[in-house]
């Protein structure tokens, strides 16, 4: 548990009528729990390797493109035979081999595994992405659970000054023990409500501790605000930043850069070979001599090859056909995802003034059926309904401020604004999170976009210098 960081240690203790356990978290703000998550998440951390790794893969895969070289050396010894006398010999060799590029293979086969590694880098903004959207609705959710507890709360509070009036009124014999026994259940039923309430707001607390690597926190005490429409965005913007649509494209340029190289399976190979014997002994015992050179040039060209380059050019051809219709269907929950967002948001933000309105009214309604019962004017029905009417509108008011905040989630997450700009950095809708660059790795994805870049110019300068 990472908690070495934080210099203060905040501890909530939830004591209620039902004896609720104690528990201590970090308090945390949004940004700082969003940070913990970027540093300390476990499966981003595996997924920042994962990229790293493709990287050095991409690398290791265009190694046969540059030249080889290698040193030998041989000996031998056989003994006396026949009146001959013992021989030994023994020759030291250096070697340069190099394979030409003379069908423009190399330059497909390098841009198609860079684009491999660009899916890569695309899959994994992707999972940050589902992440931070995941965490932060996860946030809200139990900031709305904690409002929950609070009301669950209060409600008790004022079912048990209820059931103290109803007791006094009874020892008067102003009331029948019918009403003793209402009100005894109403603050029984509140106490299990506020366990469950509190039960509830825990197992969220347990999601939050769990994304962000173990740490145990909690958001911190602050006003609940209703959440305001501040994102500025379209469709086409949504199907150039988010990363899934990007992962898709990429991947279906890779496809036709796959089939172009496969394409090329029966091209003539010329093969280019240099050998240096710097000793030898006797100086004859190898070729060439000692202290010569040798150099050698070989063509191949393949004739036939049992027709695995025509079958391999039609799976390719297919499997861009399946990368076209992928794309497309990536583009299409795009949209659905983007509409649906909207829609929600419209709905609990509609839902949210509609009950602010009836919450204002149920409180009035409480307040007066509680003065009236208090005075005796009143019927004790009358005040049940009117604090059960009360729970209920007011639990459904929390409901649709929670859904404001998650359709806000879902549409940031639909338009792809939590995972990274592809030069690393983050957009400007999550930058209120305090996240700079390079969080997510060492040496970090902006540094192995940046090695990618110089890769990529290397292989545009060879290319050109070649033709």
């Amino acid at each position: 548990m990472k908690v070495s960081r934080y210099k203060i240690f905040c501890v909530l203790i939830f004591s209620t009528m039902l004896a609720s356990p104690a528990y201590s978290n970090v308090k945390m703000t949004l940004p700082q729990y969003v940070q913990e998550i970027l540093l300390n998440n476990h499966s981003l951390r595996a997924g920042v390797k994962n990229v790293e790794a493709d990287y050095y893969s991409v690398l290791a895969a265009v190694g046969y493109q540059r030249p080889t070289t290698a040193a030998s050396a041989t000996g031998s010894y056989a003994t006396k035979q026949q009146g001959v006398r013992n021989v030994s010999a023994g020759s030291l060799a250096l070697r340069l081999s190099q394979r030409i590029d003379i069908s423009g293979s190399y330059k497909l086969d390098e841009q198609q595994n860079i684009l491999g590694y660009e899916v890569s880098r695309a899959n994994f903004d992707t999972n940050v992405n589902t992440m931070i959207a995941a965490a932060e609705e996860t946030w809200w959710s139990a900031v709305l659970a904690r409002e929950n507890v609070k009301l669950q709360k209060d409600i008790m509070n004022q079912r048990a000054e209820n059931h103290r009036i109803t007791m006094e009124k009874y020892n008067q014999e102003l009331v029948p023990r019918l009403d003793i026994v209402r009100s005894d259940a109403q603050v029984v039923e509140a106490g299990s409500l506020v366990k469950n309430a509190e039960t509830t707001y825990m197992n969220l607390l347990a999601e939050l501790s769990l994304m962000a690597g173990g740490l145990d926190v909690e958001p911190v005490d602050e006003e609940l605000q209703v959440p305001v429409f501040d994102i500025t965005m379209n469709f086409d913007d949504a199907l150039l930043y988010r990363p899934d649509v990007r992962a898709a494209r990429l991947n279906l340029e890779r496809a036709k850069l796959v089939k172009k190289l496969t394409a090329k399976g029966l091209s003539p190979t010329l093969d280019f070979a240099f050998q240096f014997t710097p000793w030898s002994d006797p100086e004859y015992y190898s070729t060439p001599n000692k202290l010569q050179a040798g150099a050698s040039l070989t063509l191949s060209v393949p004739i036939s090859d049992g027709n695995t380059t025509k079958y391999k050019v039609l799976n390719t051809d297919r499997l861009i056909q399946a990368a076209e219709a992928n794309l497309h269907a990536v583009e299409e929950t795009t949209r659905r995802d983007i509409a649906v967002a909207i829609n929600n948001w419209r709905n609990a933000a509609a839902a949210e003034q509609d009950k602010k309105i009836q919450v204002e009214r149920s409180e009035e309604e409480l307040r007066i059926t509680e003065l009236m019962y208090s005075e005796g004017m009143g019927a004790q029905i009358d005040l049940i309904n009117a604090q059960t009417a009360y729970q209920s509108v007011k639990t459904e008011y929390l409901d649709a401020v929670k859904n404001m905040y998650v359709a806000l989630v879902a549409l940031r997450k639909a338009i792809g604004d939590y995972s990274p700009n592809e030069d690393g950095t983050w957009k400007e809708a999550v930058e209120r999170y305090g996240k700079g660059n390079d969080v997510l790795g060492e040496p970090g994805l902006k540094t192995l976009r940046t090695d990618m870049k110089k890769l990529k110019a290397k292989g545009a300068n060879k290319n050109k210098n070649k033709d």
